[in-house]
């Protein structure tokens, strides 16, 4: 029955209101829905009762009871109004007066609640969707939380008045205070701040108040300016009390492919050379794509003295790098151009050890060969470096490798073979170093044959997967390593991912003549109590020709150290990595990598310790041992803690080095808050840079930007 009557008055209503409009009804138009419909056919007025619901351009108006008047376009809403405008606000009252097609609203103990979570309420509002809305005894949140019902919004706006401007964005409260948990915390007689619809607003940002004990006090505050849709700039005047002055101006641009990002840094402040000298630095990018697929890139990153970036907490890079490349990946090709220049900040940098690259030309294409199995690769490079430590080298090298795969009953065999020509101008060398100055060049054949065999084992719950492999490689040519000078492969050092490579040095200023017979065992197991296990082992053993560096601790071995791994991963919420080598005369342990990680209820931590003899070190007094402990936790309400210690274990003692530890409240499901405390324990020390604690309070509010007050404690030495 109540349908029926719904179907008549809404027929009624159609035909008494929409007679002289088109059979298709435009946005414009307004649908009723209700119980009872009754239409006055003098003024054209209807009354519509009981579960009411009008809709008109994509907004809806629900109600106990609508008078509508067609000619004065005005609708008057009482009992449980709640009225959802185009945005997806919902704004509820009890009574509701809406004309001008639903664009301007007035209410009487209005409520609404914003896209974003953010709700208003006000004794009275007068809503211009379009233009400007008041609201008197007004209250403001933008926490996401259950306010109707009862619950306390961790921080809200009170104010004897408040206006929207839509036009502007901009939401602006008279006499207002501000609570937090219910109690007020400050007075303000005005208060503007941006709406929920602002992406990014010209005007001041938060500022900052930081006590150090050799800065002084420290005062800023940030100013932004949007120039367009595709430009903004921002300045950062910062006053150290006891050191001096210091301007950041970062500027941004953007465009269809491309973009710009510089920040310029200029200061009158404290340095070792002086009570007060001026200074600068520059970090400054610009990526395009251009061409046709090339992604370019240009950097300068430099400052006018080496610590004050450190020290005055702008940037703690130890180097800076400035340069210019493009690159383009293909689906076989991969092409790269660069220039760059190092400039070091720490004080043991000189101009003879910030190398400069002039330029860098490298080209790479995997193609077919002969056979379906057979793939080509070609490198092509060519370098000039200047003030390498010391050295001045050009380079031209090109490299060409065929690789082919096998499968015969199981077993695969793999056969590489490949050629390395190099060749090289040396003009300038360190006073102490043995290799040449001359022009020198060299072509080393190399090829491989090995083969791999996996199979698989199967018990009472356990089942793996084992993979012998051996590979014989020989390494042709000449012996040039005592004459030019290692650049690219001074760091190398046997391990598992390159023990199969035909050039496991990967780079071309070393490369040793020799064969040698690379061996090793992989497997993957599952068992009840462990879970997935992973492991390795394997080393290579020397035929012929000299010892390479960074095979052994004692490099005259003709077997390489052992390369081992293992990963445990049981049904548990923890797992374990290991990997390392072993010395082949004696066992030792000359380098390990340990890591445990996993989580325990709401307590989440990780374990890393590294081992390293000092033989792989130049100038090296002990062994490196390190050990590194990350933990998080989830504290009740909103809370989270984490925590980084890492200790130096080297030469059998035990020292405390850098920490890092926060304290972190995000305010929970209502979304508005962020509060977070960190410790930094940091004991680089260079020149005017002292070991310091440092301590960082910040307070974030959802819309009014953030409090942030830095070092509120820090004290020199350890």
């Amino acid at each position: 029955m109540r349908f029926q009557r719904f179907l008549i008055a809404v027929c009624v209503a159609a035909m008494a209101l929409f007679s002289t409009t088109p059979t298709i009804a435009d946005e414009k138009d307004i649908i009723f829905e209700a119980d009872t419909v009754s239409v006055n056919q003098d003024d054209g007025s209807m009354l519509a009762v009981g579960n009411v619901q009008m809709k008109q351009a994509g907004m809806t108006l629900t109600a106990d009871e609508v008078r509508y008047n067609r000619d004065a376009d005005r609708a008057v809403a009482n009992g449980n109004v709640t009225f959802i405008d185009a945005t997806g606000t919902v704004h509820q009252s009890d009574v509701m007066t809406l004309d001008t097609e639903f664009t301007h609203i007035v209410a009487e103990t209005l409520r609404s609640r914003y896209p974003d979570g953010s709700f208003l309420t006000a004794d009275n509002g007068d809503i211009k969707t379009e233009s400007l809305s008041v609201f008197d005894s007004s209250r403001f949140s933008p926490c996401d939380c259950e306010f109707e019902n009862g619950e306390t919004p961790i921080w809200d706006l009170r104010a004897t008045s408040t206006r929207h401007n839509v036009e502007t964005s901009t939401i602006v409260h008279r006499n207002v205070r501000m609570h937090i948990l219910n109690l007020p915390v400050w007075y303000m007689p005005y208060l503007a701040h941006p709406d929920w619809t602002v992406r990014r607003r010209s005007g001041f940002l938060t500022p900052t108040f930081i006590v150090n004990l050799d800065l002084g006090l420290i005062a800023s505050i940030p100013y932004f300016m949007v120039i367009d849709d595709t430009r903004d700039v921002e300045f950062t005047p910062y006053r150290f009390q006891h050191r001096g002055n210091a301007v950041r101006t970062r500027y941004r641009e953007y465009w269809d492919n491309s973009e710009l990002n510089a920040t310029i840094y200029t200061a009158s402040v404290e340095t070792y050379k002086k009570n007060r000298e001026s200074v600068a630095a520059v970090d400054a990018s610009y990526t395009a794509r251009i061409g046709n697929g090339w992604d370019s890139k240009v950097r300068l990153n430099r400052a006018s003295q080496d610590t004050f970036m450190r020290r005055y907490k702008f940037d703690g890079s130890k180097s800076l790098k400035s340069e210019i490349s493009a690159q383009k990946l293909d689906t076989n090709r991969y092409y790269r151009v660069e220039a760059s220049d190092m400039q070091g900040l720490s004080s043991s940098d000189t101009s003879e050890t910030d190398p400069t690259i002039l330029p860098y030309v490298f080209y790479e294409k995997v193609g077919p060969g002969l056979r379906p199995s057979q793939n080509v690769r070609t490198e092509i490079s060519a370098i000039q470096v200047d003030n390498d430590e010391g050295h001045d080298i050009s380079r031209w090298t090109g490299n060409v490798e065929i690789n082919d795969q096998i499968e015969t009953g199981g077993v695969s065999t793999d056969v590489k073979a490949g050629v390395i020509g190099s060749y090289y101008s040396i003009q300038k060398k360190p006073a102490a170093a043995t290799t040449k100055t001359d022009d020198l060049g060299k072509v080393t054949p190399q090829a491989s044959i090995g083969w791999r065999a996996p199979f698989a084992v199967t018990g009472a719950k356990r089942s793996a997967v084992l993979e012998p492999r051996l590979q014989f490689a020989y390494i042709g040519g000449s012996d040039k390593t005592d004459d030019i000078p290692n650049r690219d492969s001074a760091d190398y050092r046997l391990d598992e991912a390159n023990l199969f490579l035909l050039n496991r040095y990967q780079g071309y200023d070393y490369l040793r003549p020799g064969a040698r017979a690379d061996m090793g065992v992989s497997a993957v197991a599952n068992e009840a109590v462990l879970g997935e296990v992973s492991g390795f082992i394997g080393a290579s053993y020397r035929l012929s020709g000299k010892p390479s560096t960074g095979l052994a601790v004692n490099d005259n071995d003709n077997l390489s150290d052992i390369v081992a791994s293992l990963g445990v991963n049981p049904d548990a919420p923890f797992n374990v990595t290991w990997s390392g080598r072993l010395g082949s005369r004696d066992m030792n342990l000359n380098e390990s990598r340990t890591t445990v990680s996993g989580s325990a209820q709401k307590l989440g931590y990780k374990v890393e310790h590294v081992q390293l003899a000092k033989p792989y070190f130049r100038s090296a007094a002990s062994d490196l041992e390190e050990l590194k402990l990350s933990l998080n936790y989830a504290l009740p309400k909103g809370w989270r803690a984490t925590g980084t210690q890492v200790w130096d274990l080297s030469n059998g003692k035990t020292k405390r080095d850098s920490s890092v530890a926060t304290l972190k409240w995000t305010g929970g499901i209502q979304n508005c808050l962020t509060i977070s405390l960190d410790y930094d324990r940091d004991l680089t020390a260079d020149r005017d840079i002292k070991a310091n604690d440092q301590f960082m309070l910040t307070v974030n509010f959802k819309y009014l930007g953030s409090i942030t007050q830095n070092d509120l404690f820090k004290r020199d030495g350890s």
